[in-house]
């Protein structure tokens, strides 16, 4: 993938006066790039833990380059490198749990910049070009972390009207609460985000990972499908899990990208005939493969299907009506076709003119 770099700020961390430059100089970049002062507070945040992490952990003396990154499908993002000498980190695993500390310190660092990061990789390769250019005064740099927090989009408050959407879901009967959701979220006239979500299992801890997850595909709906799988994956670790089937819909260029985790099923139903969505195995904050993301045409008349495992697989397409209207399509699947011991859910949306 071919990335572009610029206003690009080298700064070295080499005692504790260090960690409000640098704070200051990011929250200087990301405002002259557009982030509100919300977004700019969370870079503040998570510069402050990656610069004081390498005072009190690594070693005391280390490198933060900062930089305004875009990459080839112009997704803007403020992009952190933070590099130190020390000797690294033995588990991450439990260097990410709240709490984990070797110091005297209240242990929140690496979980707090991974939750306001929308990309975080430890220890990614270095380019020749970038290692020379930037740390070729640091011959003893070991360590790095790199994050990435993309730019959102301006707030849309309209709808796609292109789109006819219609939706049915219900818990398993005797449960409370349902461990099933779903979302159609609009970044613009053209352009929405649309996911079916099933929390692992039924009732509360179900119903808690399925609207965590659903909250998050919201808060950061204007990310590439990829990252957003990522970041959803992150923020259910310490729940249940849940599987997820999500959809990024283009109208304007006729296209739909699609990636599943889990035991999510679903379709698009054009006058070619029926192509399947390919969901692969896992569960989101647990156990979750590299998203792998399918892109199909979407044009005027197009029907999407998406709905969980408490749905049963053995009904057949023939049996709908798909002339009727999305509302009634999705009510008439889950009434027929829901299993008696599962939440269920169904998502319809149509392409139309």
């Amino acid at each position: 993938m071919e990335v572009t770099r610029q206003n690009i700020l080298s700064l070295q961390i080499d005692n504790e006066s260090d960690v409000g430059v640098c704070r200051r100089k990011a929250v200087s970049l990301a405002s002259q790039m557009g982030f509100d002062e919300v977004k700019s507070g969370e870079v503040a945040i998570m510069v402050t833990e990656l610069v004081t992490n390498v005072i009190k952990h690594g070693g005391g003396k280390g490198k933060l380059v900062i930089c305004q990154y875009c990459n080839d499908q112009n997704h803007q993002a403020i992009e952190v490198w933070c590099c130190d000498s020390g000797k690294g980190i033995d588990d991450l695993k439990k260097a990410f749990k709240d709490g984990n500390t070797a110091k005297n310190s209240l242990g929140i660092g690496l979980g707090t910049i991974r939750r306001f990061s929308d990309e975080m990789e430890i220890n990614p390769t270095l380019s020749g070009d970038f290692r020379n250019i930037f740390f070729s005064d640091n011959p003893h740099i070991s360590n790095c972390i790199r994050t990435l927090k993309y730019l959102p989009n301006k707030y849309w408050m309209g709808t796609n009207r292109n789109l006819e959407i219609g939706a049915a879901s219900r818990c398993k009967p005797g449960e409370l609460l349902n461990g099933d959701s779903y979302l159609v979220t609009h970044l613009g006239p053209a352009l929405s985000v649309a996911s079916v979500i099933d929390g692992l299992g039924h009732g509360s801890e179900a119903h808690l990972a399925s609207q965590l997850a659903r909250g998050q595909i919201i808060l950061k709906s204007e990310q590439p499908v990829g990252v957003l799988m990522q970041h959803v994956h992150n923020a259910l670790q310490g729940t249940r899990g849940s599987t997820i089937g999500l959809l990024r819909i283009d109208n304007e260029n006729k296209k739909i990208s699609f990636s599943g985790i889990g035991n999510i099923e679903g379709f698009l139903f054009t006058p070619e005939g029926k192509k399947n969505f390919l969901s692969f195995g896992g569960i989101m904050g647990h156990n979750m493969r590299t998203p792998r993301i399918f892109d199909f045409d979407f044009n005027p008349g197009d029907i999407i299907c998406m709905f969980s495992d408490g749905i049963t697989s053995r009904w057949k397409f023939d049996e709908i009506d798909w002339t009727e209207n999305s509302q009634k399509i999705a009510e008439n699947i889950l009434t027929q076709f829901s299993r008696p011991n599962d939440d269920a859910t169904v998502l319809i949306i149509r392409y139309v003119i």
